[in-house]
């Protein structure tokens, strides 16, 4: 469980250290003690003391220090502070697996890149990223890995339709189902539509049906 109390303590101290850039770190906590620092840092020194500075925080235990070195070049520090304030906004979102998941930010375009549990959870990375200051753009390539499972959501289609359910193709992506083939009344296809739909983790269905003579 995330401990957002000891986070923001952290947070402000790390925002009242001069010699670190606060505004480029991500900082997660859990029950415990445990502590991960992500970003960037401009060079060395300031990784160090970002470490340091979170270790004096009361209720830390211990610090993991995931920060990279800032890449270098115009504009870096503008997309170092993007980053930051993704992964912070995904970290207060306990609905996000945060820790699972990575941002890259180049001129408001931010990438999403890692894995999470489930279809939702991609869609609402998505909007968390689109919602903070200076994203312009977002590219979702976060991997689901609870996926739809096919073969449930064909013996629940032919349980509703029964044999009409031979003639049926079902695929899944992204928690979206698609029905393809013939069924034998629109009855039948309604049916197959309402079975694909109540199948765990489905949060669409798209009908390509066919209604046979």
């Amino acid at each position: 469980m995330r401990d957002h109390t000891l986070q923001t303590t952290i947070m402000q101290a790390l925002e009242d250290d001069p010699r670190v850039d606060d505004d480029e770190i991500a900082v997660m906590c859990f029950s415990g003690g445990h502590v991960v620092l992500r970003g960037a840092a401009a060079g060395p020194a300031k990784r160090t003391q970002a470490v340091r500075t979170t270790r004096t925080v009361d209720g830390v235990r211990d610090v993991e220090d995931q920060l990279r070195p800032r890449r270098p070049g115009v504009g870096s520090r503008a997309d170092a502070r993007t980053e930051a304030a993704v992964l912070n906004a995904f970290i207060a979102d306990d609905a996000l697996p945060a820790e699972a998941m990575h941002v890259h930010a180049a001129d408001g375009a931010v990438t999403l890149s890692g894995s999470v549990n489930l279809p939702y959870q991609r869609d609402e990375a998505e909007a968390v990223a689109r919602g903070v200051a200076g994203v312009a753009q977002v590219r979702n390539q976060l991997r689901v890995w609870a996926a739809v499972s096919q073969n449930e959501v064909l013996k629940r289609v032919a349980a509703a339709v029964g044999d009409g359910a031979d003639e049926l193709t079902v695929t899944a992506h992204d928690g979206v189902v698609t029905l393809s083939g013939t069924v034998r009344s629109a009855g039948d296809r309604d049916a197959a539509i309402a079975a694909a739909a109540g199948t765990p983790l489905v949060i669409d269905v798209e009908d390509r049906m066919r209604v046979g003579g």
